[in-house]
């Protein structure tokens, strides 16, 4: 009911506890208003980049009970982005409590909310983030095949804390030729293979190596072609050598795509 209140005030009426002056001053207020602009969003940015950070705050303050609707928009999202960039990670909790309220798996899979997702997982402490990338890991079959979604996957490999890295290097393994055998699955299985824990990687490297089949089939797919050039430059030894001939044994099949001849230069 407060924040109702808050937000049905003339903008005139908005005063930040600190005085301003410049840009953070024509804004002041008119925060959320101006976000859903085009040019109104740049004047945003640009005065949560010079403000001290008490009015940083007092400014992204505006947006407590706009979240989601800023994930959806093209200008907003920006606006948001910025907040992550410039506030104290402690500042932005109201961001990932409304995101987390809304469906934080729904907003890894939205066109801005994802890039707003993976600035709060670089910018946040493992224990502050966890909220939003236990929501991915539960909704992960689902998340990293989206057009979206598995660029937030992708992002988590590299970025999450280790224990949740290892735990969605552990889900790749699983699914692995499901994924694979994805458009966007394929791109999370060689996103994985370079970005996840190094021994995560080799297990990876593994799995795609035991499953019969899959590595030739990928190797000719846009996405999938990348997963097998990493699997070859992780695995070592023997299991190189076996993942070359099998590749090699279909050498006919793989000349015919452009990209299983790019796997051929790396065999």
């Amino acid at each position: 009911l407060l924040l109702q209140q808050q937000q049905q005030q003339p903008s005139n009426s908005f005063q930040l506890a600190a005085p301003v002056a410049g840009v953070s001053a024509t804004v002041a207020g008119k925060v959320w208003e101006l976000s859903q602009e085009a040019t109104g969003c740049r004047e945003v940015q640009r005065a949560l980049e010079e403000a001290s950070a008490e009015i940083r705050r007092q400014l992204a303050s505006e947006l407590r009970g706009h979240v989601w609707e800023a994930l959806r928009s093209p200008h907003a999202n920006f606006v948001l982005q910025k907040c992550v960039a410039t506030l104290e990670p402690e500042a932005l909790q109201f961001i990932i409590d409304e995101m987390v309220l809304g469906s934080a798996e729904k907003a890894a899979k939205s066109k801005f909310g994802c890039r707003v997702f993976q600035r709060l997982v670089e910018r946040c402490s493992g224990t502050q983030a966890s909220q939003l990338v236990e929501a991915v890991i539960a909704d992960f079959a689902a998340v990293a095949r989206h057009p979206y979604g598995n660029y937030v996957v992708q992002h988590l490999l590299e970025h999450a804390t280790p224990q949740h890295r290892h735990c969605l290097s552990q889900l790749v393994e699983r699914d692995m030729r499901g994924l694979a055998a994805d458009t966007f699955g394929s791109t999370v299985v060689s996103g994985a293979l370079s970005k996840a824990p190094q021994e995560s990687q080799l297990s990876l490297a593994r799995a795609l190596l035991r499953e019969e089949g899959l590595l030739v089939f990928i190797a000719c797919t846009k996405h999938g072609h990348n997963a097998v050039i990493r699997t070859l430059q992780v695995l070592k030894g023997a299991e190189r050598e076996e993942a070359r001939r099998r590749l090699l044994a279909d050498e006919p099949a793989l000349r015919t795509s452009r990209f299983g001849r790019s796997v051929l230069q790396h065999a």
